[in-house]
């Protein structure tokens, strides 16, 4: 455990005038920290690191978890804000000489020297009282924590591992129960109950509805609770993993197991795993903590700074000691407020928008239904008491038998056994939506190296560049001595393979700056075995390119053209540079030498050709998106068989000038290649961005910090094998293991996903219609009343055997697939028609009330006229209610075989497969069961109230079994129909024409924008011609000013001073005085100048390049470009302020 004390330091000295620096009140001030572990202490002495801090007047600061200290950490930033010191002493000096008209030059002269070196030594001292620091010691064993403390630390602290806020398990089955569709089914049971019909009340209703809605809560609340189960499962074998000091070794730990106290080990990507403070001493390290604070551009931390949990490392390498773990750090107090909302897909959305769909259709016909039997005329006579309770019983079973009571089940059971399937093909899904998700994909934006590459580099030593004055041993010496050995990259693994690991152990590594996407080289500080420092770096061949050439254009002409002709033969050029470190002697500052250049070989890997033409098949463009070299990408791609039409980082470069890449044009422009190279992270997030907002799906994958907002962009994020945790955080899949395959496999389950959905969804309309059709058709039509406990009975049975379609065998479509609702509504309406029909026509024909001589036809006897119908001299049968039950069933589960397929339902083939066993058993076992009952069911058998059901004899049962089939290939048949034929017309005459009404719509909505950008440019750049005119006025007056104000220090004798334009100086008439009484003009050409360096404010009045102003003896320099002000002794060099330049009253013109 670390502890903080602190205590008070010395205080910034106050400016003239008195106050503090703008740039320093406000902000909290550090202590002499000192952090010290509880408990026993390992053997040995503890380690000290002292860092130097700046001390500030205000409040206190401690480091500890969630404190927002944005005080700088180093003295040079700070420094800066006594610059207005230095400068506003120089114009005093002015102001005084202008006071003393009546002097003589000459006493003048020696009194601006001697006032302006008295003023310039006080500003030093000042500065040197700046510069004082404090000492932040922090105290900790070196070697880590022991098991044993670890053990302690535990019971105190517990895990590492944030626990949201958790919603009790009763309150998420409450939740279920009061959702719309079982509250219509408890409401229904309630009716069914309480009204009374023909004497009795409908308990077996009651029954199976309660039955039914308790079965659909409680299997959904399981599935779903499994589904999170195996998830949790999946992501605890890709748990994060971070490096630990125990026990004096480096350990790979998960995150969970941190404890405060331990010391860990960061590096460029690692997301911080707890709060805690930065302890390596001499080096700092850049963390992003945009997800915590907003604040987008990174921050440089250095040793004794805070770090909070949940932040990412940018670059830099380091250590952490632990402060606060779990739900007491920074990113646990947020999170324990909240409880995870996982994003809803597309999928749940459509079974969403599909229950209300029918739910509502259901309401409107029930509706209908109820006032037709409350006022209807014929009904009045066969219902004649309790008429309106016994209508809207009617009606609100008729809901709960079409309402989709399995539709969440349906929708847990299929992702869940989605994500299972995708755990055995070695990745992980973070977000149960991405599975559907995928199956609409039609571009996947893949990096080469590790995914269509193997990552295992070879060297080809015959085909390395070495400088004159260097060998192969000590080019791989200085490539290794700026190579990771603790978790070597495969670069990395590569060169320390092939160096003299024995000589490389002899140099001292005093500081080591790992590869980041930006700067795309490492870099290492070394001392040789004779004490010389020097630096080496290796990198991108066009980078170390840029480092040692400079301005000799022949050397760059020869470089570009050895990286071109390796880059053609598939060959990765590594360049290899090195820089001695001055010794402090003053002179020119040392420049980057070139060693040489490494070849690599990165071998494609063997499946990776079969994977892509694999996703071709499937409609998916595999596009490349590489940081190698454009000749590296062709080549590759062409191995792969890939298209070759690789882009470089040129179409970034000339965004501005030819607006290629903006917009609508990147999107189409994308649309035409195969691939890019040389993109830096901020491209991939453009290329995705763009195919998003031409609503595309695309899929990204990434292994970097900066693939993150990329990832988290696309539609499908994945992280490939080895990503970072900033990677895997933001990615929706996560990969084990290495390639293109497992992304393939998961888009072509997802695809399977798809169909089955879209099959349930089609079968659920089209049996919810057959019952609406079938009751509305028999009550407004043929005023037949059915008994309302059979459409219960038939609903739960459907619902039961649609639960297994989730499990059904069925083929990945070649081509993405996208939600139709328009196809899904007119195929099942239309399927629903039809069924709707043959029922009708049943009735008719085989109930005796309608007088239709059709079953003597058959050679069997009519049904039993047993049922007197009020408004007729006729009678109905019982039997027909049997009958139609009957019929149903067959014609709802054989028709589940026509709507899983486009073709003919018994054509088995690559494309239909054969179905699965669990969807054919429960379906032959209803339709068996059905055939039982409807045969063997008794008069005195009268479950519910409504009219009695009589069983028919075998020979009426295959009759009504084969009406059902015929019916069933009529259907088939028109489906397919459906899909050659009318789909086609309907798409060409209404979606299409759709699509264009609102392209064209969108095209002048553009128009309309285009016309506003454009008026406001114009006004733009009119407004922007009218201030120049102004500021050039102002400089104009400025610059007489100036000249008159240097004029007034070196009057002569005769009150006359000479102005020399061309060499930028007032003196006195020439012959007067002496030339040290010269006072230089600003600066004033066609790119920049300066007006004065003086400023009560704090910031310099000037933002120029190189301009300077001089006095007698004494300048001040003020180096934007460089961001420091110097003076000409070059004793203080103090870097600019940050708000230097934002303020200045006359900014820089550029002609």
């Amino acid at each position: 455990m670390a502890t903080v004390s602190s205590e008070k330091g010395a205080l910034l000295p106050k400016q003239a005038g008195g106050q503090l620096p703008s740039s320093i009140t406000g902000r909290p001030r550090f202590k002499n920290t000192t952090l010290q572990r509880d408990g026993a202490p390992n053997a040995g002495t503890p380690t000290e690191h002292s860092y130097q801090k700046l001390t500030t007047a205000g409040g206190s600061s401690e480091l500890h978890s969630g404190a927002s200290v944005k005080s700088v950490t180093g003295t040079g930033q700070n420094v800066v804000d006594g610059t207005a010191g230095l400068t506003s002493g120089v114009q005093r000096v002015l102001s005084n000489e202008k006071a003393s008209e009546g002097a003589h030059s000459s006493e003048r002269g020696a009194r601006v020297m001697d006032e302006a070196s008295r003023r310039a030594a006080e500003l030093e001292a000042a500065a040197d009282k700046l510069e004082q620091t404090e000492t932040v010691t922090v105290n900790y064993d070196t070697r880590g924590l022991t098991s044993d403390q670890v053990a302690d630390l535990r019971k105190k602290y517990g895990w590492n591992e944030v626990k949201p806020h958790q919603v009790p398990e009763w309150f998420k089955v409450l939740k279920k129960y009061l959702s719309l569709v079982p509250m219509l089914l408890i409401v229904a049971a309630l009716f069914s109950v309480c009204v009374v019909e023909d004497n009795m009340r409908d308990w077996f209703s009651f029954a199976l509805l309660l039955f039914l809605n308790n079965s659909m809560v409680w299997a959904d609340y399981i599935g779903q609770r499994s589904a999170h189960n195996a998830i949790a499962a999946v992501e605890k074998l890709g748990a994060p993993v971070c490096q630990v000091k125990r026990d004096g070794q480096w350990q790979n730990r998960q995150v969970r197991d941190l404890v405060p106290g331990d010391v860990v080990h960061l590096k460029a990507g690692v997301v911080m795993p707890a709060d805690g403070v930065f302890v390596t001493k001499g080096t700092t390290i850049t963390v992003d903590e945009s997800a915590l604070t907003g604040e987008s551009v990174p921050i440089r931390k250095r040793p004794g700074a805070p770090l909070l949990s949940g932040s990412v490392v940018d670059r830099g390498e380091g250590e952490m000691l632990v402060t606060k773990t779990g739900n007491d750090s920074f990113y646990g107090k947020t999170l324990s407020l909240l409880a995870r909302a996982e994003r809803q897909g597309y999928l749940e959305t459509v079974l969403h928008r599909t229950s209300l769909f029918i739910t509502f259709v259901a309401s409107c016909c029930a509706a209908f239904l109820f006032f037709w039997q409350s006022f209807n005329s014929d009904w009045k006579l066969i219902i004649p008491e309790r008429r309106y309770l016994i209508a809207l019983k009617h009606a609100f079973i008729l809901i709960a038998s079409v309402a989709p009571a399995a539709m969440p089940v349906v929708t847990t059971t299929v992702l869940s056994v989605g994500a299972l399937i995708i755990t055995k093909q070695n990745a992980a899904v973070s977000r149960l939506s991405a599975i559907e998700e995928a199956a609409g994909v039609v571009i996947l934006f893949s990096d080469k190296t590790g995914t269509l590459t193997k990552n295992q580099l070879s060297l080809f030593k015959e085909e390395s560049m070495i400088e004159p004055g260097y060998d192969e041993e000590t080019m791989l010496l200085y490539a290794s001595l700026c190579s990771d050995t603790q978790e070597p990259e495969p670069i990395d693994r590569t060169i320390n393979a092939a160096a003299d690991m024995t000589e490389r152990a002899k140099y001292q590594i005093l500081e080591y700056v790992p590869f980041n996407p930006v700067d795309k080289r490492t870099e290492a500080t070394v001392v040789s075995p004779e004490g010389k420092k020097f630096i080496t770096t290796k990198g991108a061949p066009h980078v170390i390119r840029d480092l040692v050439c400079y301005e000799d254009q022949k050397l760059r002409e020869q470089l570009n053209e050895l990286i071109l002709n390796k880059a053609k033969r598939g060959l990765r050029t590594l360049g290899v540079a090195v820089k001695p470190v001055p010794d402090g002697v003053a002179g020119d500052a040392p420049r980057w030498k070139l060693v040489g250049y490494l070849s690599l070989f990165d071998p494609p890997r063997e499946d990776t050709a079969a994977t892509i033409q694999r996703a071709n098949e499937l409609g998916i463009r595999v596009i490349m998106v590489t940081g190698d070299q454009q000749a590296i990408a062709v080549e590759t791609a062409r191995q792969l068989h890939m298209g070759t039409n690789i882009v470089g980082p040129e179409i970034w470069k000339e965004e501005k000038e030819t607006g290629l890449v903006q917009g609508k044009a990147l999107a189409e422009f994308i649309e035409t290649v195969d691939g890019f190279a040389g993109v830096f992270p901020e491209h991939k997030y453009a290329i995705v961005n763009a195919m998003m907002d031409a609503h595309k799906l695309v899929a990204m994958t990434g292994d970097g910090v900066n693939d993150a907002p990329a990832l988290k962009r696309a539609t499908i994020g994945i992280a490939v094998s080895g990503a970072t945790q900033a990677a895997r955080a933001a990615a929706d899949i996560i990969l084990f293991a290495p390639g293109l395959k497992t992304i393939i496999t998961v888009m072509s389950l997802s695809r399977q996903i798809f169909k089955r959905v879209e099959s349930y969804i089609i079968f659920r309309i089209y049996t919810s219609l057959i019952i609406l059709g079938m009751w509305w058709g028999c009550i407004v039509i043929l005023r037949y009343q059915f008994p309302s406990w059979t459409l219960v009975l038939m609903s739960m049975i459907n619902d039961f055997v649609l639960m297994s379609c989730s499990r059904d065998r069925v083929a990945s479509s070649t081509s993405p697939m996208i939600w139709s609702m328009l196809r899904v509504i007119c195929l099942s309406t239309w399927l629903g028609f039809l069924a709707t029909v043959s029922i009708l026509l049943y009735v008719v024909f085989a109930d005796p009330s309608h007088c239709v001589n059709w079953w003597p036809r058959w050679g069997l006897p009519k049904f039993t006229p047993d049922w007197p119908l009020p408004v007729s001299e006729h009678f109905m049968s019982y039997q027909t209610n049997a009958g139609v039950w009957l019929l149903m069933t067959v014609l709802i589960q054989f028709s589940f075989q026509s709507v899983r397929t486009r073709g003919l339902f018994c054509r088995y083939n690559e494309n239909n497969q054969f179905p699965a066993l669990v969807i054919i058993i429960p379906q032959i076992c209803a339709v068996v069961v059905t055939i039982f009952l409807s045969i063997y069911w008794k008069i005195a058998w009268r479950p519910g109230s409504g009219p009695r059901m009589v069983g028919i004899n075998w020979g009426q049962a295959w009759v009504t079994i084969f009406w059902g089939i015929l019916w069933f290939f009529v259907m088939d048949a028109t489906k397919i129909g459906f899909y050659k034929y009318a789909w086609p017309v309907i798409t060409r005459n209404v979606v299409y024409k759709s699509i264009a009404e609102t392209a064209c719509q969108r095209e002048i909505e553009n128009n309309n924008v285009a016309s506003k950008v454009m008026q406001n440019t114009v006004h733009f750049l009119e407004e922007r011609e009218r201030n120049v005119e102004k500021l050039e006025e102002k400089v104009e007056d400025a610059f007489l000013a100036a000249v008159t104000d240097a004029g007034e220090l070196v009057k002569n004798d005769h009150g006359k001073s000479h102005i020399d334009r061309k060499e930028h100086k007032v003196s006195p008439e020439p012959g007067k005085t002496s030339t040290e009484d010269e006072v230089s003009l600003p600066r004033k050409d066609a790119n920049s100048f300066v007006v004065s360096i003086t400023s009560e404010e704090g910031a310099c009045r000037t933002g120029f390049d190189d301009a300077d102003a001089r006095t007698a003896k004494h300048r001040v320099a003020v180096d934007q470009k460089n961001r420091e002000v110097s003076r000409s002794s070059g004793k203080t060099s103090i870097p600019l302020h940050p708000d230097v330049g934002k303020g200045c009253a006359v900014p820089s013109i550029t002609r």
